[in-house]
């Protein structure tokens, strides 16, 4: 809520609430998934966490339903926002696929001096358009739609790579 309080005609400011319904469409309907009351005193913004478990498969619909009517005087606060949306993927993983680098050393051999640690990186293998050079950053002829795994910190090829993966990239989220 951007605030939630009302003011009385003698100026006291009360607290208020608004009640707001989340849903998700399944099988054609929605259905309600949680129905949250929000009561207080605030004249700043109020961000509320709601959890839904037991999601449909990608992709599917999500609402916030506003069932407090509005406000038609500005003596009640209580506008409502969906400010965003937040998958949590809830699986232990141990650095699968990762390149980790952990060192443990003794402060008293540095003295007052700041540690530092530098590391001297290619880049990640991914794929590129097949008449691209990866270190010189060039591209060769016309491109004839494949593309080729190498080595590349190429932003663009970054994103890309971000983008299509199916692993750690929004591949399979974009059916890529």
């Amino acid at each position: 809520v951007q605030a939630l309080v009302e003011t009385t005609s003698k100026g006291d400011r009360n607290p208020s609430e608004v009640r707001l319904l989340v849903q998700i469409q399944r099988n054609g309907g929605w259905v309600t998934e949680k129905d949250i009351t929000i009561k207080g005193k605030t004249t700043s913004q109020y961000l509320a966490s709601v959890v839904v478990d037991n999601l449909p498969p990608r992709p599917f619909n999500i609402r916030m339903r506003r069932m407090t009517p509005d406000s038609t005087t500005d003596q009640l606060q209580n506008k409502t926002l969906w400010s965003s949306y937040t998958e949590i993927i809830d699986v232990k993983q141990c650095y699968p696929n990762t390149a980790l680098v952990g060192v443990q050393v003794d402060s008293e051999q540095f003295g007052s001096q700041q540690v530092s640690r530098n590391y001297h990186l290619r880049g990640r293998i991914l794929q590129v358009p097949s008449n691209y050079n990866p270190q010189t950053r060039q591209y060769s002829g016309i491109w004839d739609g494949t593309f080729k795994p190498a080595y590349s910190n190429n932003m663009a090829w970054c994103l890309w790579d971000m983008l299509t993966h199916p692993r750690y990239g929004m591949g399979k989220r974009l059916g890529a």
